[in-house]
């Protein structure tokens, strides 16, 4: 029988029952309808078309079973997506509970993620999930996967809204906070830091006590170049968290980025600190060669120093530093330096001497080739312009 004669028949007045009516047959059994978990299982092993088909036909009878509706999402999702890489839109309760929702992502440097999606699924896929919503609006995962599919398919201005309505439907706990937080991340790792910023803003506003939220926003700004937003942002998520060590950092390393130096050496210094790690004094002695080549070279000879707890590489690498800051911000000694430091991946130490030799001698095409590419592949390439945007 096809499911419109069923439908039809449905409406049609019962006969008397019979006196002795047969044993009830349980629902699944007698539609032949698929359960949520069966679409799920579809999706995962990759069958998206049949995911879909029984998906729409389940829904199709159940339109209020927000189990279903979600799993169609699902499906439609996958099915809409067009990447080189397998897509996992699978968002379980436990997921939630954990606090462990990942979108997918790239690393910094990596090649922007060209991502697109069938429109008309697409769109499917947000109808079942906004309906699904209706029905259940404290349904965190039904929400989180309509502000991942926006979010990935770069529908900034409705993911934002999506975000928006999450943050105000749901309690404000710190799981939520960083699942919020994760789709402006993704965006700015995908060479989006203007979207990454405006999905991360009302995070920011929901969440005004969460550090991490703060400083996330802070680096996002901070690869924006808003110089004096990224320095709000971070000196909040530091007076939040004044004893992490990873939160100065970050709020040393964005003054670094901007080139900011005396920032960057004062907060370098904070960090140490805290830290009592060469690796943060070292830094603070790069940005003192970014105020002054000349004038860091004693701070640098005095960290080349051998001693009993000295290491061989840093003392290497001080007394380059101290070579070049008394050659000169455009001497050889500077431009080998800064060649050093890039092939070593020591890309945020590069910034300062790169910088100087660029300023030095402006016509030296090859350190201002070298200096954008540290910041490309920072991934935050607008920043190697000669000044940032406040």
């Amino acid at each position: 029988m096809s499911l419109l004669l069923a439908l039809a028949l449905a409406s049609v007045p019962a006969a008397p029952a019979p006196k002795t009516p047969p044993a009830p047959v349980p629902a699944p059994a007698r539609t032949g309808l698929a359960t949520a978990a069966q679409i799920e299982k579809l999706t995962q092993d990759g069958k998206p078309d049949d995911a879909i088909a029984k998906g729409r036909e389940a829904v199709g009878v159940r339109p209020d079973d927000v189990d279903l509706r979600l799993a169609l999402a699902r499906a439609l999702g996958a099915k809409a997506r067009r990447h080189n890489h397998v897509v996992n839109v699978k968002v379980s309760q436990a997921d939630i509970a954990k606090g462990q929702i990942k979108v997918p992502g790239a690393n910094l440097g990596d090649s922007p993620l060209q991502v697109g999606y069938d429109a008309g699924l697409f769109e499917e896929s947000i109808l079942n999930l906004d309906e699904g919503i209706k029905r259940a609006p404290k349904r965190q995962d039904l929400r989180v996967l309509k502000c991942f599919l926006l979010t990935d398919a770069g529908r900034i201005d409705r993911a934002k809204v999506a975000i928006e309505e999450t943050l105000a439907a749901l309690p404000k706990t710190p799981s939520l906070a960083k699942t919020m937080a994760a789709y402006g991340a993704e965006r700015t790792k995908r060479n989006d830091p203007s979207g990454g910023a405006a999905l991360m803003a009302p995070v920011v506003a929901a969440f005004p006590s969460d550090a991490a939220v703060q400083a996330d926003y802070g680096n996002m700004l901070t690869r924006l170049g808003r110089k004096s937003d990224a320095y709000a942002a971070l000196d909040r998520a530091t007076q939040l968290a004044p004893q992490d060590v990873r939160l100065a950092r970050t709020r040393a390393a964005g003054a670094m980025l901007l080139r900011d130096y005396r920032r960057a050496q004062g907060a370098f210094d904070a960090t140490f600190r805290l830290s009592r790690g060469v690796e943060d004094e070292f830094a603070s002695y790069a940005a003192a060669y970014g105020i002054d080549p000349k004038a860091s070279a004693p701070l640098m000879r005095e960290l080349g120093t051998p001693s009993p707890s000295s290491n061989g590489a840093v003392e290497e690498l001080a007394n380059a530093f101290a070579r070049a800051g008394t050659a000169g911000a455009s001497s050889a000694e500077a431009i080998a330096l800064g060649k050093k430091l890039v092939d070593g991946k020591n890309l945020l130490l590069a910034i300062p001497v790169l910088d100087r030799a660029a300023k030095a001698d402006p016509k030296n095409a090859d350190v201002r080739k070298m200096l954008g590419k540290v910041y490309a592949d920072l991934g935050c390439p607008a920043l190697a312009k000669p000044t940032a945007t406040d």
